[in-house]
């Protein structure tokens, strides 16, 4: 049994990360920290009963915590990661794992050395339709792949939002851009690469806002990707094959209420897939717990959160940025 930590009252730790946490066997969340609105603390209290610390350092220190969560904005990231493995606290670090290959090459190495597990939370991937749509891809429900995209993006949002604010490590392509990279190396695989890229800004914005970008593998399977934070909203993911496409409209988002559509189009007419309900957060959150015990498991993470930060930093520096 692991007793958990959270470093910050974040929005996603109350609302998404703590029904999650509460269902997974080997898990105990048992307290929270927090140190720029100390306000917050009631909340977890009162919803959750957890107990409550006003300093990150303390929440880390603690002998009966084993394992902290961390959802920070992303600038935040790697401090309080590295700290909770120096301490020798396995982790469970919100997307991005960082702001740069550099810090999560550190990171990885650290939580290697000691032997800890340092988990991105990209949950969608996680989610059961990703397995349902790869099986239409294998069974070979529309030919051959001839093109794949993906495309995630949602309207502006609140002024004062940490996604607009560099310093805190905002930008379309660390926030949309990153989950549109972890479903191209999903399907394309662990020689992905990136092929060309363009981050757009908007007047009055010290980020990137929108961008795109082109990746391929070594079978020649190419995804096209596009992202932004000024944009009708999107969450789509299309196959186009030699006999047809197969496509659908919330790959990313799922909430556990959903029962995802796929839609199957080809000469013959288009068919309309259910697939189950699922909880990708609290799988991700179940792949963490067997990561800490687990090796080969650890393994495989480092090995995606770096491909993964190793991508984000190609596409910025095709880019230009």
């Amino acid at each position: 049994m692991f007793n958990l930590g959270i470093v910050g009252c974040a929005e996603i730790a109350f609302r998404r990360f703590m029904p999650a946490a509460l269902q997974v066997e080997g898990l105990t969340v048992k307290a929270v920290a927090e140190e720029y609105d100390p306000s917050k603390l009631e909340l977890f209290t009162n919803e959750y009963h957890l107990e409550t610390e006003n300093s990150f350092e303390k929440l880390i220190a603690r002998e009966d915590i084993s394992a902290l969560y961390i959802p920070q904005p992303p600038a935040l990231h790697y401090k309080w990661a590295k700290k909770a493995l120096e301490a020798g606290k396995h982790v469970l670090v919100e997307k991005p794992s960082t702001t740069s290959y550099a810090d999560t090459k550190d990171l990885v190495e650290t939580a290697r050395s000691k032997n800890l597990a340092l988990h991105e939370n990209y949950m969608f991937a996680y989610h059961s339709q990703i397995a349902a749509i790869r099986k239409m891809i294998d069974d070979g429900e529309v030919g051959d792949v001839r093109l794949i995209s993906a495309q995630f993006g949602f309207p502006m949002r609140a002024q004062n939002d940490f996604r607009y604010n560099r310093a805190l490590g905002g930008g379309a392509l660390l926030d949309a851009g990153g989950y549109t990279l972890k479903l191209a190396t999903v399907l394309l695989g662990k020689t992905i690469k990136v092929d060309s890229a363009h981050l757009n800004g908007l007047d009055g914005f010290e980020v990137d806002m929108y961008g795109s970008a082109s990746v391929s593998n070594d079978d020649g399977v190419v995804c096209h990707l596009g992202f932004g934070m000024d944009c009708g909203y999107r969450c789509s993911l299309e196959i186009w094959g030699s006999k047809g496409r197969i496509y659908t409209n919330r790959i990313f988002t799922a909430p556990e209420t959903l029962e995802p559509t796929v839609f199957i189009e080809t000469g013959e007419g288009t068919r309309e897939v259910k697939l189950d309900k699922d909880m990708h957060f609290k799988h991700s959150i179940e792949n963490f717990v067997r990561e800490c015990t687990d090796e080969q498991a650890r393994n495989e993470m480092y090995d995606a959160i770096l491909l993964q930060s190793k991508l984000v930093e190609d596409v910025k520096n095709l880019a230009g940025k």
